[in-house]
């Protein structure tokens, strides 16, 4: 059997260790979370995307209607032109650049047709992304509320422990609680650790014999190298 003072400073390592798992998961969650919430932005954002662009292809159908436009009024202005000019060469660079502006329009008229198609794909991508934004955020909404939840038993549990650790504390050898106190603030492993054979539990170098031997009579002793407390297991 395990000397006494080993047997109480193990139930105080054993609140702490599970006060220090618990303060772990609790930094975890909010990062847990925003990852959830990184999901349902990128999903909700979609729709978004599929919006601006179709935004952006009318935006570009007003301006070929414009283009059009001002092009057909340029035609018919030099139509006007063209009825009152004499000279042969001048009637003929008119007629050509009509042409030109019309092959213009004809252009403008297929991308027209293009943005049309272009706009109906934007309000069937517009749709499927809104008819997909619940059943696929509802799932993780949940994953988020059910954090929420666990930061809360987290907390409560927290709680619990820290209440009970003033009366393990104090059934702890006044001697050895100083030493063990500041390795649990360091947060480096266990403070107290059971030999491996002849070597540290934490550090897992060779132990001396001389610490050996105050381990296996029960005496209060530390690990030669790391410092942290040494007990022997009892099978």
């Amino acid at each position: 059997m395990a000397a006494s003072w080993v047997e109480k400073l193990l139930n105080l390592q054993n609140l702490d260790m599970e006060i220090r798992n618990l303060k772990l998961r609790l930094t975890m969650i909010p990062k847990e979370g925003e990852k959830l919430q990184q999901e349902i932005a990128k999903i909700e954002n979609k729709v978004k995307l599929a919006r601006a662009k179709k935004a952006e292809h009318e935006l570009a159908y007003k301006k070929n209607e414009d283009e059009i436009a001002e092009l057909n009024s340029k035609i018919e202005k030099l139509q006007q032109q063209s009825e009152l000019v004499k000279k042969n060469t001048e009637y003929q660079a008119m007629l050509g650049s009509i042409a030109m502006l019309k092959k213009s329009i004809s252009d403008l008229e297929t991308s027209q047709l293009e943005l049309m198609e272009m706009l109906e794909k934007d309000k069937t991508a517009i749709r499927t992304a809104l008819e997909n934004v619940k059943p696929l955020t509802a799932p993780l909404r949940e994953e988020l509320a059910e954090l929420a939840e666990l930061a809360g038993e987290v907390k409560r549990r927290g709680r619990e422990l820290l209440a009970k650790r003033p009366e393990l504390r104090n059934m702890v050898d006044g001697e050895i609680l100083p030493r063990y106190e500041q390795i649990l603030q360091k947060n480096s492993g266990q403070p107290l650790v059971a030999a491996e054979g002849d070597k540290c539990g934490n550090c897992h170098l060779r132990l001396t014999p001389q610490t050996l031997n105050q381990a296996r009579s029960g005496a209060i002793c530390f690990c030669d190298n790391c410092m942290h407390i040494i007990y022997i297991a009892q099978e």
